[in-house]
């Protein structure tokens, strides 16, 4: 393999892996906060790509517009899951950590409800959006690019920033980062909890919304096309660093760089397994994650 192919390949694997950091995202806040696991993170992503094929089949708004549709719901969704749902679990806990088998079959029912009322109202057929910017290649350093999967690099990296600066920098921030490190310190020092885990998961269900409309114009939207994507987003946050946004961004690079080079010497689906084996060697060397504190 020469140069020119290697290096094409690690510039495609760094744009799938920003795509896959930003869909792991929210999956990583709420980890890293609630301790438990979302399993119905993708079901989530799902619902906000076909909010946005809808918006675009009846009014025709753009689906990076629908970001401001779909980001909303998908938050009050995510808040209301949590609240109504998930927190009497929380309630019944008299330790710091959910029991994760109970809170897994939880979200694995809101997975299971939310895929199949997808597939009674929508159909299984296969559902496309198109964008007003135009879906082509721009040469960067004599290389094609596609526009719209730089495009969702770029925002997941952006709001994975943003993400940050909100954490470090405001009151309900520092708030969810106490409640992350200790929840019964957090909440004898004045905190809301149960309002900070019901914020928390809704606002990791809006950030894969956000994400599921920026992929909805180059991804065929189907009723189980969420369940790949939450497979990858929980290796990815484990890789990366339970609760690290950063360790996020550097999980997908790492198994997006991975699998994109190794597809130039075996099969798609081969990669994918290699990739898996990458995922087990680098938690036996180092279990807390790539960023993930010791």
């Amino acid at each position: 393999m020469d140069s020119y192919i290697l290096t094409y390949s690690l510039i495609n694997g760094v744009l799938v892996g920003a795509m896959l950091g930003g869909i792991a995202l929210g999956l990583s806040l709420i980890f890293g906060v609630l301790r438990i696991i979302n399993f119905a993170h993708g079901s989530f992503m799902m619902l906000a790509m076909y909010i946005s094929f809808w918006l675009q089949h009846i009014t025709g708004i753009d689906p990076y517009i629908s970001i401001l549709i779909a980001a909303p719901l998908m938050f009050a969704l995510g808040y209301a899951v949590q609240a109504v749902i998930i927190s009497p679990l929380i309630r019944r806990e008299s330790t710091r950590v959910v029991e994760p088998v109970s809170a897994l079959l939880l979200t694995a029912g809101v997975y299971i409800l939310i895929d199949n009322m997808a597939l009674m109202f929508f159909g299984p057929n296969v559902r496309t959006t198109t964008s007003m910017i135009e879906q082509t290649t721009i040469m960067v350093g004599g290389f094609p690019i596609n526009t719209l999967r730089l495009i969702s690099a770029v925002a997941a990296c952006a709001m994975a920033g943003g993400l940050a600066f909100w954490l470090s920098h405001t009151d309900t921030g520092r708030a969810i980062r106490a409640t992350a490190l200790n929840r019964d310190a957090a909440a004898m020092s004045g905190v809301n909890v149960p309002h900070i885990y019901n914020l928390t998961f809704g606002l990791g269900c809006a950030t894969v919304g956000v994400m599921g409309c920026l992929i909805a114009p180059f991804i065929p939207i189907t009723p189980n096309v969420g369940l790949a994507f939450g497979i990858k987003s929980f290796i990815v946050v484990v890789l990366g660093g339970i609760g690290s946004i950063a360790g996020s961004l550097v999980g997908g690079i790492v198994i997006g760089v991975f699998e994109s080079v190794a597809a130039q010497f075996v099969t798609t689906p081969a990669a994918a397994i290699f990739s898996l084996l990458l995922f087990i060697l680098i938690l036996l060397v180092r279990p807390s994650g790539l960023m993930g504190k010791k």
